[in-house]
């Protein structure tokens, strides 16, 4: 997602989808790169469920939900204590926060 994104647009050509997922645009990677978007532009009104991701982590999922009231959020770099490994601690905080 970035500023020329058509997510309703995207949300009618996909129409038979199961959702959306949402994460942020970067012309050099697809997904994983940890970066977040402006989350104001997933504030639309489409019959798919979103799913948000980019740059999600304990200190900004819970500010996330809030803007984009997603039906779920994807999180993976935004939990690990280094690349590629989990901390289990972080895990529960994202969860704690995504949850209130």
């Amino acid at each position: 997602v970035n500023q020329e994104t058509n997510i309703t647009q995207m949300a009618d050509d996909y129409h038979q989808a199961s959702g959306l997922l949402l994460d942020a645009f970067n012309k050099d990677a697809y997904g994983g790169t940890g970066e977040a978007f402006d989350w104001s532009l997933a504030k639309v009104d489409i019959d798919l469920p979103i799913i948000l991701a980019g740059g999600l982590n304990p200190d900004t999922v819970a500010e996330a939900i809030k803007q984009v009231n997603p039906y779920a959020v994807d999180v993976s770099s935004g939990v690990e204590s280094s690349p590629g490994i989990k901390d289990i601690d972080k895990i529960k905080q994202f969860i704690h926060k995504a949850r209130s």
